[in-house]
């Protein structure tokens, strides 16, 4: 498998964000200036590319930290099995495994 060039592209309310930091179950968007607030819930789409194969994913995910310095720490709850799977091999090609 081709390694990804890219992190996921994260969707929040139409709008793209690229993570600064991503791994399993959290992110980091900075800078983010969106309508979130701290400790709250929200739906997010995940979209990644596997080897030429367009993944997109709707997620659950939940406000850690909001602020200027840290941008919007974000943990996630697994997708779907079939989708948590491909997001498992999206990773480890990313970090070249």
């Amino acid at each position: 498998k081709e390694r990804p060039s890219t992190l996921p592209k994260i969707v929040i309310d139409h709008h793209d964000y690229v993570p600064e930091e991503f791994v399993l179950g959290s992110f980091r968007i900075r800078p983010y200036d969106g309508d979130l607030i701290a400790k709250q819930k929200f739906d997010f789409r995940l979209q990644f590319d596997l080897g030429g194969d367009p993944v997109d994913v709707s997620c659950i995910g939940m406000v850690v930290k909001l602020t200027a310095e840290a941008g919007l720490v974000a943990r996630y709850q697994s997708p779907q099995p079939f989708y948590e799977r491909k997001l498992v091999e999206y990773m480890k090609a990313l970090k070249g495994l």
